[in-house]
């Protein structure tokens, strides 16, 4: 059996990536479930069966997305610099 060794200890350049890209997800999540439970509220007032849930849906979906890739494009720009 081997010998428990130290555990490696993760960098602070590690930590703040693994907390950017949990962030980006949350992100596109979030968008994701604004935009459905918007589009919900919308047909539920108006009336209209699953016109806004989709168009919402597609909307957040977008948006969370969007987000994404502009915060990698950041992330990238400033590890060339």
């Amino acid at each position: 059996m081997k010998a428990r060794t130290k555990r490696e200890a993760m960098t602070r350049d590690v930590r703040n990536r693994v907390c950017r890209i949990s962030g980006y997800s949350l992100v596109l999540v979030v968008m994701t479930f604004i935009g459905l439970y918007g589009g919900m509220w919308l047909d539920k007032t108006l009336g209209m069966a699953p016109n806004f849930t989709l168009v919402g849906l597609v909307a957040g979906v977008c948006l969370g997305f969007k987000g994404f890739v502009e915060e990698v494009i950041i992330e990238r720009k400033a590890k060339r610099a």
